[in-house]
């Protein structure tokens, strides 16, 4: 049977409602929260700026923690800022000129106060970034005169802009930005006031996923017991999960453009709200844990049959969730980093509840500038 995803819009209102305001004030899990895009100086030129956050989303694809392309592309910036012009990289650069650059700007920015961590996780596609450096400077060039923002010029939606871009559509389009790429580089746009505010779908990365599913604002329709392949743990058999494939992300990403400008409901809010909650609280549960590269799992029955499983002191992260009332279950990271599959288990109650001190912000039992367990990605 085909496997389709269903939307329960009530839920989606309810829990989206609480993440939209808690964004917009602030508030909670939110205060004080500054996104990688924000963390490092940028262009103050207009074009300047889109071509930098344009050559940025090409790198927010798998497993990658999004601070440390940022971080990297800071660098390179500062060293050789004409890269960030398509016309000069075209004119002047190969794919071997390219490659050379940015292991030189690794390399030098490998010891000292600002060293980059983490880069392996894209670096190690290096020459495959490169050549997309050129295509998509090239792609640029003819699409738009190098200007990123005249892609937008009379554009009222999303998909009328993507309908250009999409190299499946367009032979000329943009090599490695599907869907989620590009609403990611558009909301860039949209935040930094470069763009009209038009309709926007959510990137649907794995943290969007984990708590649409552990909400039940989406359901996988067709699903059976998962089974096995040679490649997969028998941790996964009989499991509750799905293989994600690009056409389940486009229903969901579509559906959420649509659902979100009909509530008139903020993609700017709800995207990063999204984002934060996983990455910051969910990765921290400690059901979303696992080990031997996602070989073990950490099984809900043990829990709930023994409160020994759970780890001495833990500090229980759904105590300062705004959504813990609409969430049932758990969805760990190393099944979809590593197989591509989205898994789903029961999640249990942490059964002594979590006491915040009067005056104590959860982020002193959270710190919200490290990195998970698991060091999940965007």
């Amino acid at each position: 049977m085909k496997i389709s995803v269903g939307f329960d819009e009530r839920r989606a209102l309810e829990v989206f409602e609480i993440l939209e305001k808690g964004w917009k004030e602030k508030s909670g899990i939110f205060e004080g929260i500054i996104l990688p895009q924000d963390r490092g100086p940028l262009p103050e030129n207009p074009l300047d700026l889109s071509l930098f956050l344009f050559y940025a989303a090409m790198f927010m694809r798998g497993g990658v923690i999004s601070e440390d392309p940022f971080k990297w592309l800071h660098s390179l910036r500062r060293e050789i800022p004409e890269i960030f012009n398509p016309g000069i990289v075209v004119n002047n650069f190969s794919s071997d000129n390219i490659e050379n650059i940015f292991k030189g700007v690794t390399e030098r920015n490998s010891d000292g106060e600002n060293k980059t961590r983490g880069l392996e996780s894209f670096l190690y596609k290096m020459k495959e970034h490169s050549s997309a450096w050129i295509r998509n400077s090239r792609a640029l060039l003819f699409l738009a005169d190098g200007n990123p923002l005249k892609l937008f010029e009379g554009a009222e939606d999303f998909e009328e802009v993507f309908a250009k871009i999409d190299k499946k559509k367009n032979g000329n389009g943009f090599s490695g930005m599907r869907r989620k790429i590009f609403s990611l580089f558009v909301i860039w746009l949209q935040e930094k006031n470069l763009i009209k505010n038009m309709p926007c779908p959510l990137p649907i990365d794995f943290h969007a996923l984990r708590v649409l599913w552990s909400t039940g604002i989406i359901d996988f329709n067709g699903l059976a017991p998962f089974e096995t392949r040679n490649r997969h743990p028998e941790v996964l058999k009989g499991k509750t999960a799905v293989s994600i494939r690009e056409r389940l992300i486009n229903e969901i990403a579509i559906w959420s453009q649509r659902f979100l400008a009909k509530n008139r409901m903020s993609h700017l809010a709800i995207n990063p709200a999204l984002w934060i909650l996983s990455r910051n609280l969910c990765s921290r549960n400690f059901q979303n844990s696992s080990s031997q590269n996602g070989a073990i799992l950490i099984e809900p029955e043990d829990l709930i049959r023994d409160l020994r499983n759970w780890p001495a002191r833990y500090k229980n992260p759904c105590a300062v969730c705004p959504i813990e009332g609409e969430c049932a279950a758990v969805v760990p990271a190393a099944p979809y980093y590593r197989w591509g599959i989205l898994l789903k288990m029961k999640r249990v109650a942490y059964p002594e509840p979590q006491m915040l001190l009067p005056g104590i912000r959860p982020e002193a039992f959270f710190p919200l500038s490290r990195r998970s367990r698991n060091k999940e990605k965007k």
